[in-house]
């Protein structure tokens, strides 16, 4: 008989009531501004030590571009390549937190790259996506259950759930 070792509270159905509840208290302190919801879910894995406070500004510059675009207020092919250039940055540094560099890779994969019947190619986003949201809920999930590492699982989880989630709810 293989051993496992138990950790409290790692069911789903706890983990579930969990995230909903924390996901009302940060919504409802933050009066549905999304980009204060966002900030509130980094300022949760800095003080975790999982990113840096300048993670912290260059995480919620990504997802204002994303949402920016989503929301019709910038172009979307231009909000990715610039997405796109922060995360090379970040990635190429050497310095930058696992826990970033997925958060990051959410919020760039959150735009679709799709070349239509023409031929030319378009770049959407989803209005209000999550893919970089969830990459940072569950980051903090996942760092509860293994430390930094279960943070970048985590995280990567979170992000193709919000990948998911844009698609089933659809594009602007």
């Amino acid at each position: 008989m293989m051993k496992t070792q138990t950790y409290l509270g790692t069911d789903i159905a706890g983990m579930m009531q969990a995230a909903r509840a924390e996901a009302r208290r940060i919504m409802e302190a933050n009066n549905g501004d999304l980009v204060a919801d966002h900030k509130a879910i980094l300022d949760r894995l800095e003080a975790a030590e999982l990113i840096t406070d300048e993670e912290v500004q260059t995480l919620l510059d990504l997802y204002k571009l994303g949402f920016e675009a989503g929301e019709g207020k910038a172009d979307p092919q231009r909000a990715f390549f610039e997405s796109r250039d922060v995360y090379g940055k970040l990635a190429a540094g050497g310095k930058a937190s696992p826990v970033a560099l997925v958060v990051a890779s959410a919020a760039v994969g959150s735009f679709d790259i799709a070349v239509n019947p023409e031929g030319t190619t378009t770049v959407t986003i989803a209005k209000v996506s999550y893919g970089s949201s969830l990459a940072g809920i569950g980051a903090g999930i996942g760092s509860l259950l293994g430390g930094p590492a279960g943070g970048v699982l985590g995280g990567a989880i979170g992000g193709l759930l919000g990948g998911i989630v844009d698609d089933k709810k659809g594009k602007k």
